[in-house]
C-alpha cells in the first residue's frame, strides 16, 4: 500500500480549461517546495544529483511510435500527428525522481534521426551541446492521477498523491520542434 503524499500533492489550484498553463497564470499558486524544481532552467539531472548526492541514471521505460493530439501537433508545428515517443525515469539514490516523456514529430526525426538513438543518454545533456537549440517557455499542470503521464509517474512512486505536478517545454533544433514533459514524483523535494 502506498503512503500518503505531502500536502504539495494534495490539491491543485483551479485552472482554466486548458490543462497546461504558463507560469504567469500560476504566480503564487505553485506549491512552494516544488516551485524552484518546476522552474529549474538547468539540467534536471544536475539538480537531482546535487540534491541526492548520487549520480543520476536515465532508464528508458519505453520507445515507440505514437500520435500527437491536436494541441501538441499545433504546439510543435508538426505537419502530421505521428511521432516517436521516448519515456524515461530519472533515478538516483535508489528511487525515481522524475518521469519524463519526449514526443518527437516525424518531420523533426527525419531531420535529426539521432534523437531516436539516445538509449540511456540524457536528452537534456545532449540537447545542451547543440548550438542551434531554442527552448520554448515552460508550461505547468497539476495532473490528476487519471492523466496518462501522472499515472505512469505514480506507478514509479511509493507515495500517492491526488495530483502530480508536471512541466513541459518545446525545443527546436534548426526550427524543428520536439516536446519534453516531466512529471515530478511525490517526494522530489525531500532528500
Amino acid at each position: 500500500m502506498r503512503k500518503s503524499a505531502t500536502s504539495v500533492y494534495a490539491a491543485a489550484p483551479m485552472l482554466p480549461l486548458d490543462l497546461w498553463v504558463g507560469g504567469e497564470h500560476l504566480a503564487g499558486r505553485l506549491p512552494a517546495p516544488l516551485a524552484s524544481w518546476l522552474g529549474e532552467p538547468g539540467l534536471l539531472t544536475d539538480r537531482i544529483q546535487a540534491a541526492s548526492g548520487v549520480p543520476v541514471a536515465v532508464r528508458v521505460v519505453e520507445e515507440r511510435i505514437a500520435f500527437l493530439n491536436g494541441e501538441q501537433q499545433a504546439l510543435l508545428e508538426a505537419p502530421a500527428a505521428s511521432c516517436f515517443a521516448r519515456r524515461v525515469e530519472l533515478n538516483s539514490a535508489g528511487r525515481t525522481w522524475v518521469y519524463a516523456e519526449t514526443l518527437i514529430p516525424d518531420h523533426t526525426l527525419e531531420a535529426h534521426p539521432w534523437l531516436a538513438e539516445l538509449g540511456d543518454s540524457s536528452l537534456g545533456a545532449t540537447l545542451a551541446a547543440c548550438k542551434d537549440l531554442v527552448r520554448g517557455p515552460f508550461e505547468f499542470a497539476p495532473l490528476p492521477e487519471s492523466h496518462p503521464l501522472a499515472g505512469q509517474a505514480l506507478a514509479r512512486s511509493a507515495t500517492r498523491g491526488d495530483v502530480v505536478w508536471a512541466r513541459r517545454s518545446w525545443f527546436a533544433l534548426a526550427g524543428r520542434r520536439l516536446l519534453v514533459q516531466e512529471a515530478f514524483l511525490p517526494g522530489t523535494t525531500q532528500c
